[in-house]
């Protein structure tokens, strides 16, 4: 069945409905967004993204993995010339764009389809393992769509598909490092408790045995006897004794391990968390990204309603980047976003987070800072940043950028406040660029 034609309708609305219900974050949203866009450019059909959505529901990730992988490796179709009259044929946009481009691009795209084959397939891997014991985790896979966001190179995505596949060998081996150590330390509790039975039972029979003998004894027994009651007597002292000291040694040798494995486990506990910051951190600039300014937002505007403190956002954007990628090459401009990135955290207080929320787009976070101040601190980091020029290979360039402020408002969510941002910064690259303004509404 083809999906062009009279089921144009039918397909807008079935793509229209699949993004509707994977609205939120996380690798599901990313999954239905990708089938979103196989559906709209005919690489799968209608009744192929319904058993995506049930599948993302289900959380079958196997029936998930089949069907994105069977509409990666269709090509899109696209209307031919006969398609405008009576007939239709369909055309593969990949052949109309071979045409076009050069060998070397050509090559680019494959490699660049077969990284995106990979990441999505990879992410449907690791979701059945991850997702019982760290929902965090999962959700930290918002990495992969800052990433696709910007521009895709067979480079980004050989070291984004590096980056997952060693966070989830990482996470694994933790994971299963974390519950050895806490099998280990449930054992040496339960050595402690038998060994103390074992004394107590001891000492109980030891008890019952000085009974007897007092017995013996209170009847007036001929002088053998009282010999080999004292004889008996002594015998069993020594035998309680080095039970006693035996129970001891492994009382202190359990204590000692159960002391290793508690320090086992807050160093385990300590490398989850901070493989969870790595989540939230831009790999190229490491800023902050999406995610890890969903968390900073959260904290900080609890912190402003509880304190009754500011609390200040700056959207930047930087200033004609294009020309930067244009004339010096992509290479050029990532290591121009690390320079950005560097001389913002160099001007900044360690209180002031720096986040990358798109392709050349930063969001400054200033917790307890009204705005005038900190329209003063972004205007010092335009200063700083027109000092020291961005240099590559014997180029230099001078770095301007945009930006708008906005006060948080009680109530008010990230998105609700970037928007305003948003618009500010807008309106400072319509005054002219490498200016700061103040957003009023």
């Amino acid at each position: 069945m083809r999906l062009g034609g009279p089921n144009e309708k039918p397909v807008s609305e079935a793509a229209d409905a699949l993004a509707a219900s994977g609205a939120g974050h996380g690798p599901a949203t990313l999954i239905r967004e990708l089938a979103r866009d196989l559906l709209r450019q005919k690489r799968i059909q209608l009744d192929e993204a319904s058993r995506i959505d049930r599948a993302l529901r289900d959380h079958d990730w196997a029936t998930v993995r089949t069907y994105v992988a069977k509409g990666l490796a269709r090509r899109t179709e696209v209307p031919s010339m006969r398609e405008n009259g009576a007939g239709s044929v369909p055309v593969a946009a990949a052949e109309t764009a071979d045409r076009t481009m050069s060998p070397e691009q050509a090559a680019d795209n494959g490699v660049i389809t077969a990284g995106l084959l990979r990441l999505v397939l990879r992410l449907c891997d690791a979701l059945p393992r991850l997702a019982v014991n760290d929902l965090g985790f999962i959700e930290g896979f918002d990495l992969i769509r800052s990433i696709l966001a910007g521009r895709l190179t067979p480079e980004r995505l050989n070291e984004v598909d590096a980056r997952i596949a060693t966070l989830v060998s990482q996470q694994l081996e933790m994971q299963q490092k974390l519950q050895d150590a806490r099998s280990s330390l449930k054992d040496m509790l339960s050595i402690l408790v038998d060994r103390l039975g074992t004394v107590g039972a001891s000492t109980a029979w030891f008890q019952q045995r000085v009974g007897a003998y007092r017995d013996v004894l209170a009847g007036q027994p001929e002088p053998e006897v009282v010999t080999r009651v004292v004889v008996g007597l002594l015998a069993e002292t020594k035998a309680v004794s080095q039970e006693i000291h035996r129970s001891q040694h492994d009382l202190a040798e359990a204590h000692r391990k159960v002391e290793s494995y508690e320090l086992r486990v807050r160093n385990l506990e300590h490398a989850l968390a901070q493989t969870a910051r790595m989540v939230q951190n831009d790999p190229l600039t490491h800023a902050l990204n999406r995610r890890g300014l969903d968390e900073v937002f959260r904290i900080e505007a609890s912190r402003s309603s509880r304190y009754r403190v500011p609390l200040t956002l700056v959207m930047i954007d930087l200033d004609d980047f294009k020309s930067i990628n244009d004339s010096l090459g992509h290479a050029a401009g990532d290591r121009a976003l690390v320079h950005f990135v560097t001389t913002a955290q160099a001007s900044l207080r360690s209180m002031e987070l720096i986040a990358r929320t798109g392709g050349e787009e930063f969001v400054v976070v200033f917790p307890a800072t009204g705005i005038a101040e900190s329209v003063d601190a972004i205007r010092r980091l335009q200063r700083e940043l027109a000092r020291s020029e961005f240099q590559y290979e014997g180029e230099s360039r001078a770095m301007t950028f945009s930006g708008g402020a906005a006060a948080w408002r009680a109530g008010e969510s990230l998105p609700q406040i970037l928007r305003r941002a948003d618009a500010a910064m807008y309106e400072a690259k319509r005054a002219g660029k490498n200016n700061v303004v103040i957003a009023t509404e």
